[in-house]
């Protein structure tokens, strides 16, 4: 945990009686009855790996709607009812201990009888397990290359973080072999990949404030499935979930916790050191459709994690309630909804955290990332129409320079290198339009902090400047002089929108 740094002397006490050895501004570890009691002393979570963190925010939310009570209500009480927590500015430390200590063994990691997010059946459904290393995602296995840690696969892992990687698997797990369970009439080790896997999530995000993140994290009941049964986490469920059925979607908490297409098991030695674990298959088919409240869906499913799309680029699409396009239509994720009810002085704490990890379906993981944006959830479209408008007119903006900028730069190359690979050409105009975005997020910033109205960003003359360094090396010839100029025309007067599409569909 990051603890804040504006602690006041009574806060500063507190403080000490639950970590006395962190300092304001300071960061330390605590379980997770001391995150909820001291959630109001702390500014944020302190995770280094980003799919870990995505899927602990995600049981934190569940967790805080359970204690707090904001896993029920109607759509006309509940508002009402976390702006009075909100007010409160903290948890009820009573109904925190009555909560986990109600369920304080299946909170375990190694309770003999039901660890956390575990199912003690693979002792008897699985045979011999596997090492420990096969629990830690950036490990060298097999055939994959080493891409984080040196560290080999038969090392115990400690147990905290046994616990972080056991969070990883439950939300990314890739579809593939995994360890031969019978369970029923299946047979076998054929996994699907992790409801997560390969996707971008967003969350409400107060950096400064951990309370104010954690309650906002809470998805409104417009956003709760509706499906039968009884809305449990699998730390309150008496019985492990039948892995033939379906996966539970019966409310919030069920949505936010009971969703994994793979079943783990744990082997803890007396240090607290996982020594062995058993990773198999826990649905038989896909898991039933759920709007997840941290994604934004298009028609096509939920957005990919893509790592060379900066995080600014889908702002509007987190703004507006939906973005039209001429393909498909966004729908932001659902539990900004709910942020759009909370009073304005709230709204102008909250940035947005994202956290993904650019894989594919099956075992490939490229690369995970964070971001925070500033405090900009105030412009959200249903308390500011006006500037959310105006920075999806700026996103747009951008995006419309740096397609210009690629079709100058192809222009450019292909006025001069006619026959040459095409592979070198994208690799040339790649380079540059990267540039570009780096460039173009600082403008974007700077935009947003001032919103106003004749104030445009100067994306044109960002693509401008990255077109003249790319193409300085063509300029060498009179031929090659010629067809840079030509082709920073395309820049310098761009075509409209209409007749960019009409080029792009005669190609």
């Amino acid at each position: 945990m990051r603890v804040r740094s504006d602690l006041d002397a009574g806060e500063a006490e507190e403080l000490r009686s639950l970590m006395p050895d962190v300092s304001p501004g300071g960061c330390g570890r605590v379980g997770l009855r001391g995150l909820f009691h001291g959630a109001h002393l702390f500014a944020d979570l302190d995770f280094t790996v980003p799919p870990v963190e995505a899927v602990a925010r995600r049981l934190l939310a569940a967790v805080t709607a359970r204690v707090t009570g904001l896993d029920a209500g109607t759509s006309a009480e509940w508002p009402d009812a976390r702006d009075n927590l909100l007010a409160a500015g903290r948890f009820d430390a009573g109904r925190v201990d009555e909560y986990l200590t109600t369920h304080a063994s299946r909170l375990n990691l190694y309770d003999s009888t039901q660890p956390f997010l575990q199912d003690i059946r693979l002792a008897q459904e699985c045979g011999k397990g596997q090492a420990p290393g096969r629990l830690v995602m950036d490990r060298p296995s097999g055939n994959n290359a080493v891409w984080t840690t040196h560290i080999a696969q038969d090392v115990p892992v400690p147990g905290p973080e046994a616990a972080q990687w056991l969070l990883a698997w439950y939300g990314y797990g890739p579809s593939g072999t995994g360890t031969h369970r019978t369970h029923g009439a299946r047979k076998g080790g054929s996994c699907k990949a992790g409801p997560y896997r390969a996707l971008v999530s967003y969350f409400p995000h107060a950096p400064e404030h951990l309370f104010v993140s954690l309650v906002a994290s809470v998805p409104g009941p417009s956003a709760w499935p509706t499906g039968p049964g009884p809305d449990l986490a699998p730390w309150e469920s008496d019985e492990p979930a039948d892995p033939l059925a379906p996966a539970p979607a019966c409310g919030p908490v069920s949505l936010l916790t009971g969703r994994t297409a793979h079943a783990l098991l744990l082997t803890g030695d007396t240090a607290g050191q996982t020594t062995g674990c058993k990773v198999t298959w826990n649905t038989a088919v896909d898991l039933p459709a759920a709007v997840d409240p941290y994604v934004i869906e298009h028609t096509k499913g939920a957005l990919r994690a893509d790592r060379a799309r900066s995080a600014w680029r889908d702002l509007d699409a987190l703004l507006l309630k939906t973005q039209p396009g001429s393909k498909t239509t966004l729908r932001r994720p659902t539990v900004f909804d709910a942020v759009a009810e909370l009073p304005p002085a709230v709204q102008r704490q909250l940035g947005v955290r994202v956290l993904a990890w650019d894989q594919d379906r099956q075992e490939q993981d490229n690369q995970w990332y964070a971001a925070t944006t500033p405090p900009v959830l105030q412009h959200i479209e249903e308390a500011d129409p006006q500037g959310a408008a105006a920075i999806a007119t700026a996103r747009r903006s951008a995006e419309t320079a740096a397609g210009d900028l690629a079709d100058a730069l192809s222009a450019a190359w292909l006025g001069i290198h006619v026959k040459r690979d095409p592979q070198q050409r994208r690799g040339f105009v790649e380079a540059a339009r990267t540039q570009f975005w780096e460039r173009a997020e600082e403008e974007f910033w700077q935009a947003v902090r001032v919103l106003e109205p004749d104030r445009r960003p100067a994306f044109r003359r960002l693509a401008l400047e990255r077109f003249d360094q790319a193409t300085a090396t063509l300029k060498t010839t009179v031929h090659g002089m010629s067809a840079v100029a030509k082709a920073r025309a395309q820049l310098t007067r761009p075509r409209t929108h209409a007749s960019r599409s009409t080029r792009k569909r005669t190609r």
